[in-house]
């Protein structure tokens, strides 16, 4: 007779689940996503550890992907790309193969910033900074008009900036 073998272990055996976020973690996610270049020094003292462990919470953080990147924020206006734009497009079709060549085709375009799938009458919901409206016609031009699943798409432009941020607030 056959041994029953034990009860499988659905988690892949070489990937840990990541720690949980505790307060201290929390801390330095906040601090890091105003500046990611705070010597290790001045972060453990603002979060109340030594520098030692601090940052090993920073490699952990990044190692389990808590961290995805670090970046410099660029100032649009002093790069002479002042002119946002939301565009609202919808497509003919909404074949998983179409909605896959679609994403591909936009996440190449440098001037899309920001992409989603979205709910609601309009499929994709984009950001598109450009220099100035000639650089926004051409934008359409050569890479809304060609998209062969485009139905319409609808554009509204940004006036005045209120409020931006990239950082995601934990409480702490």
């Amino acid at each position: 007779m056959k041994k029953p073998s034990p009860p499988r272990n659905l988690k892949s055996p070489t990937v840990a689940e990541p720690e949980p976020l505790d307060r201290i973690d929390r801390k330095i996610l906040n601090r890091l996503q105003r500046n990611s270049a705070m010597p290790n020094q001045d972060l453990a003292a603002e979060v109340g550890l030594s520098t030692a462990p601090t940052s090993r919470r920073v490699k952990r953080l990044k190692e389990d992907g808590y961290i995805t990147r670090e970046v410099a924020l660029v100032d649009p206006a002093r790069v002479g790309s002042t002119l946002v734009a939301f565009v609202g497009v919808e497509l003919d079709r909404q074949r998983e193969d179409v909605l896959r060549s679609f994403e591909r085709h936009i996440a190449n375009q440098p001037e899309v910033q920001q992409c989603y799938f979205v709910s609601g009458e309009t499929d994709y919901l984009l950001v598109v900074v450009v220099r100035d409206m000639d650089h926004y016609n051409s934008f359409v031009r050569s890479v809304l008009a060609n998209e062969h699943n485009i139905k319409r798409f609808r554009s509204s432009f940004n006036l005045q900036r209120i409020k931006f941020d990239t950082g995601i607030y934990l409480e702490e």
